[in-house]
């Protein structure tokens, strides 16, 4: 009996350490699976917060992104508008000019906006092209912020059409210095036009500058300065302004892109003539040698036959093939805008005159006339042309200067010397003697 209670304490005892030890067991178990429960949750919530993090680094990226693209925008806005605006501001400079009133050193008040009785002729304004108006738009923008000399100036006797905002010298005066009319100027700018320039030395004691693209030469008796079409040697007096490169290396720029794409031949006229000034034996010879062949319209007041004087001359000229462009007279150096106005009308210019002009222009842009006993042969070379399609449109598509860098160099000489005459001191920069008043 005794034996038997002791095995089963035994056994007991055995259960109950088995027992024990299961219950660690499980216990032990319990504390690994919570632990890496946690574990996985920790992991997990490292996960999101690693994504989260992400998507928020982007969207701030994306709003600093933004911004700098709205700050840069409306920086090139602020600019554009800028820009813009000093553009516009200063292209109202000239067209504002003649109704602007302009004090003197004295206030007084003055303005010449149309200062001539004259002549038909030298419109020589029609030759300035957008670009060369582009360029100088821009040197005027460039010289807006900085302070200029101011110079007093008064122009005169020039030309019927003559308009202060469109002539050249103001142009290129205005690049430089603050140009204001006055009627006590420190420089007198005339023409040939009018009587006022003779004697002006003794009504204004100051420096003269005279200027004229007609085939007359200057008075050095009577100015100090000149600008011509002449070829004359006077030291840093005279300036030989060369119309025919101002006239159609500028004319060229435009001409091949504007006018002779929409030339349609089948509707063009034959040939145009527009003469105010009988004078000329050559050119009525030549005209009523042609005018054999087929009429010849002239739109001028000499020998019109189309109805009257016409208004606009370009507008009438662009109906032709051909236009007779004769000079008054044959002059080295003298050309006048006839011939620069068949080219822009898009016609095919018949040319008498300076002869130099083979050294400037493609001859097989135009017809070039050196003298009467050519008269027949040129003839013969309208017939020609007229009567075939091919070679007149090959001829009107002819680049018109042979050289296009010439322009910009003769007119930055042309500037040089009109700055020369003001930037010297004022009585070393006169030249001629003057006459004392009584």
């Amino acid at each position: 009996m005794r034996k038997t209670r002791k095995r089963k304490e035994k056994e007991s005892s055995y259960d109950i350490i088995k027992n024990k030890e299961d219950d660690e067991y499980l216990d032990l178990n319990k504390k690994s699976k919570n632990s890496i429960d946690n574990e996985l949750v920790i992991l997990r919530y490292k996960k999101i917060i690693r994504v989260m993090g992400f998507i928020i680094a982007c969207l701030v990226l994306c709003i600093i992104c933004q911004i700098f693209t709205k700050t840069t925008n409306i920086n090139k806005r602020f600019n554009f508008i800028k820009n813009k605006n000093l553009l516009n501001t200063n292209q109202n400079i000239d067209t504002n000019i003649q109704n602007n009133i302009t004090e003197n050193k004295d206030n007084n008040i003055t303005i010449e906006n149309k200062e001539n009785n004259g002549n038909e002729a030298n419109n020589e304004d029609k030759t300035l092209t957008r670009d060369n108006k582009n360029d100088l738009l821009s040197t005027i923008i460039k010289n807006t912020t900085l302070e200029k000399r101011k110079i007093y100036v008064k122009y005169m006797d020039f030309w019927p059409a003559f308009e202060l905002s469109r002539f050249d010298v103001h142009k290129i005066l205005i690049e430089k210095y603050d140009v204001i009319l006055s009627e006590k100027p420190d420089y007198v700018i005339f023409g040939e036009f009018g009587g006022e320039n003779y004697g002006i030395e003794n009504k204004f004691d100051c420096i003269k500058l005279f200027l004229t693209i007609e085939n007359r030469g200057p008075n050095f008796e009577n100015t100090d300065y000149a600008i011509g079409i002449h070829y004359i040697e006077n030291g840093d007096r005279y300036f030989r302004k060369p119309t025919e490169t101002h006239q159609l290396t500028a004319i060229h720029s435009v001409y091949n892109i504007t006018q002779v794409k929409g030339i349609d031949i089948k509707k063009k006229k034959f040939c145009a003539w527009v003469v105010s000034n009988g004078s000329a034996p050559a050119r009525n010879l030549f005209y009523d040698k042609l005018s054999k062949y087929k009429v010849v319209d002239s739109g001028g007041s000499f020998r019109n036959n189309v109805g009257g004087p016409v208004g606009d001359k370009l507008e009438f000229l662009k109906d032709y093939k051909f236009s007779i462009c004769f000079e008054n007279s044959k002059t080295d150096g003298y050309i006048s805008e006839k011939l620069s106005d068949a080219f822009e009308a898009g016609t095919i210019p018949i040319y008498y005159g300076d002869d130099t002009v083979l050294e400037l222009l493609n001859n097989r842009s135009y017809i070039h006339v050196k003298d009467e006993n050519e008269f027949d042969e040129k003839i013969e070379l309208i017939k020609k042309i007229d009567q075939n399609d091919t070679l007149y449109e090959e001829m009107i598509k002819e680049k018109i200067v042979i050289d296009d860098t010439r322009y910009p160099r003769e007119v930055q000489k042309y500037k040089d010397f009109i700055y020369h005459i003001i930037d010297q001191d004022k009585e070393k920069a006169k030249r001629f003697e003057r006459k004392k008043s009584s």
